[in-house]
């Protein structure tokens, strides 16, 4: 099988088992609130607590002739200690086996009656199940087909970890190609399951499980970062240019840079090796007026490569798609106004939901762009360990090279979960107190940079 690009991106986070307690609380709209007026994480409207949503990516492998097989796709399953969920309702999705596609089955996760309360959900099995294949023939036209029954011994369940969080999207990619499922030679109406090119594509064992990711990101404009301080796109085989970065994007797992709209690709997810990113668009966010006024809506991005199958390197297929969103519109003031001048600091768990985390500190200076997003003009980036009670910061230009020049450090004191009660457990707080440390000159050159000790606070509900 030809591997998808993105198989690096997957390869790039760390997800190594459970992590935290799995029995915290949570208030819905004050999600960063402390015994201090801070960041208040606004990821739904609802009076409950919202869904917390799983895509499961078909990613299909090359070719195309008389004879290939499509599997439908209807029924995801995933199941953990609180409930079952499903989406036995859900449309029939056709997926190629032979052609590079990325096809998207959706489904919603329960927190409000199955898990109510608890910071995240972990799964750790994936069912893979076929409804039927359709065969398609070369007779009397094309696009006909035959129906065949899944392989015998179908569903098969394999190790995962997918962990999911209220009102954030976890994606989980399942590389499937026609190297793995063929009409059998004796019985033309069977289909034979080779499981070991399964396994080799998705790993799917328990050494290694199937990975996901949290594939929402929040981004922070770089709008009146100083142009000597901000990171520069490195050119792809499909077209995106070497401009300076206008935005970064954090999900807790993966890091992405865009910029501004060219005509052309402008969207670069980072892989292990952050001279190799893998490029995309990036559609803008914008704002939806309703019986309930104007709100805010994600924005969204597609990552493109170059398709496997064609000699002339040319034609592009999608890797992956997902949505984003302006970091104003889900971090807000405590009261829930729109955050001013000041210096702020926000973490971001990983699928892991363990003691690391991404940290971004930033500073705004109160004014606005022409679409009234309130501009960024200093930005550092790195982990927060809140086991060791430390933690890492680089600025922003850094990101796309891996280089620690500039780099902050700190430790973190007192933190607090939802109910602004002390805690130590990782997936229980949702703020801190944290400090830059005098010692290594960290504190004057963060005072230099407007950086101030403070309360950072957690992006999650």
């Amino acid at each position: 099988m030809r591997k998808w690009a993105f198989l690096s991106i997957v390869a790039a986070i760390a997800v190594v088992g459970c992590g935290g307690s799995g029995n915290g609380s949570h208030t819905v709209a004050t999600g960063g609130g402390t015994k201090n007026v801070g960041i208040s994480v606004r990821l739904t409207t609802l009076a409950i607590t919202p869904p917390g949503a799983i895509e499961v990516a078909y990613l299909t492998g090359q070719g195309r002739a008389p004879g290939d097989l499509t599997a439908i796709v209807q029924r995801v399953l995933f199941q953990d200690s609180y409930g079952t969920v499903s989406n036995p309702l859900s449309p029939r999705t056709s997926c190629v086996l032979s052609g590079f596609q990325n096809n998207v089955v959706h489904l919603d996760v329960d927190f409000s009656q199955q898990a109510p309360g608890v910071p995240s959900r972990i799964f750790s099995n994936f069912l893979l199940d076929f409804l039927q294949f359709n065969q398609e023939t070369d007779t009397p036209v094309q696009g006909d087909f035959t129906v065949l029954p899944p392989p015998a011994n179908f569903p098969k369940s394999y190790p995962a970890n997918v962990r999911v969080f209220p009102g954030r999207t976890t994606s989980l990619p399942v590389f499937i190609d026609d190297s793995m499922f063929t009409v059998d030679a004796v019985n033309p109406l069977q289909i034979d399951y080779n499981e070991s090119q399964f396994l080799q594509a998705n790993g799917a064992t328990a050494a290694s499980p199937m990975q996901g990711f949290q594939s929402d990101f929040v981004s922070f404009n770089l709008n009146k970062v100083p142009g000597s301080a901000i990171p520069t796109l490195i050119p792809t085989a499909t077209g995106v240019a070497a401009l300076p970065a206008t935005r970064v994007f954090f999900s807790g797992d993966v890091y992405a840079v865009s910029s501004a709209a060219s005509g052309g690709p402008n969207f670069e997810v980072l892989a292990l090796d952050p001279t190799q990113p893998i490029g995309g668009n990036l559609g803008p966010a914008g704002s939806l007026t309703g019986p309930a006024g104007t709100l805010p809506h994600a924005g969204t991005y597609s990552m493109i490569q170059i398709n496997p199958t064609d000699i002339t390197e040319t034609a592009r297929i999608i890797a992956l798609q997902g949505i984003w969103r302006e970091h104003t519109t889900v971090l807000r003031q405590g009261n829930g106004a729109t955050l001013g001048a000041g210096s702020y600091v926000v973490t971001f768990p990983s699928s892991s939901d363990n003691n690391l985390q991404e940290m971004v500190a930033f500073n705004q200076d109160g004014t606005t762009n022409a679409a009234g997003v309130p501009n960024i003009t200093n930005l550092y980036f790195g982990f927060v360990d809140l086991d060791a009670l430390t933690f890492n910061i680089y600025p922003v230009i850094d990101i796309m090279t891996g280089a620690t020049a500039g780099g902050l450090t700190g430790t973190v004191g007192t933190m607090y979960n939802a109910q602004q009660t002390p805690t130590q457990a990782p997936d229980l707080v949702h703020s801190g107190i944290y400090a830059f440390n005098t010692s290594d000159g960290s504190a004057a050159a963060a005072a230099a940079a407007g950086l101030k000790n403070g309360t950072f606070f957690v992006f999650r509900l």
